[in-house]
């Protein structure tokens, strides 16, 4: 059963998903309405997000069932946002949409606040990734790396065999490098590239690959020992 949900989550495509920001928009607009309907928006608010974030958990699962022996390990980690940054952006988009309620206030219907929490709120269910970063998972198993990487409305999901990977260098990224980026945070990250075997790369559109796991060191020391880079002391 929870195999057929998994798969079922993972099926519905990203872009599906990520249409119910505009369930926010009418539901701060109807607010003072009928609360049945205003919470009609607010199940289809809340089962988008539920949703997505199953979507990470069916990703987990699925990846061990699949690529990962019976009693072989299963290393996951998670990259987190940067918190100033976040911060930072969110401070702007809030001013900007205190702004927007302040010239159109009392104009569609609406009050200041609404028009605030439907700028603010819309921006950045709909556009989160530019606020948090992309949603990313790295998982190792005994066979190869797994990647899950959601910079927008599509989301890439990725299984390295290590029989795949020639060499695994660590690195900083750099923009003009022309490498596969998958990755939270794009800015100054050290992390590892993963080059692999065949010179045409690991499929047409993707070539070396790049990575930047929350926890880099640790990362490295679930590696093979013959796919394992140095480690910093």
């Amino acid at each position: 059963m929870r195999q057929a949900l998994d798969r079922f989550v993972l099926g519905i495509p990203v872009l599906f998903l990520k249409q119910y920001p505009y369930a926010w928009i009418a539901l701060v607009a109807l607010w003072t309405w009928p609360p049945k309907l205003a919470l009609v928006f607010l199940l289809i608010v809340l089962c988008g997000i539920l949703m997505l974030n199953w979507r990470s958990h069916a990703w987990i699962s699925n990846l061990r069932r699949e690529y990962a022996s019976r009693d072989g390990k299963i290393h996951v980690d998670t990259p987190g946002m940067d918190a100033k940054d976040t911060a930072r952006k969110i401070l702007i988009l809030i001013s900007a949409a205190g702004l927007a309620g302040w010239l159109f206030d009392g104009q569609f219907g609406l009050h200041f606040w609404q028009i605030l929490l439907i700028v603010a709120g819309f921006t950045l269910l709909y556009q989160d990734n530019r606020f948090l970063g992309a949603s990313t998972i790295y998982a190792i198993t005994d066979r190869g790396i797994g990647i899950y990487f959601v910079p927008g409305h599509l989301d890439y999901r990725l299984f390295l065999e290590f029989k795949e990977i020639a060499r695994i260098e660590r690195r900083e990224y750099r923009r003009e490098s022309g490498w596969d980026f998958f990755a939270r945070i794009r800015d100054g990250r050290e992390g590892l590239l993963l080059i692999p075997r065949n010179p045409d790369g690991f499929s047409k559109r993707i070539g070396k690959v790049f990575i930047a796991p929350k926890d880099l060191d640790a990362f490295i020391r679930q590696l093979p020992p013959g796919h394992r880079p140095k480690i910093k002391t």
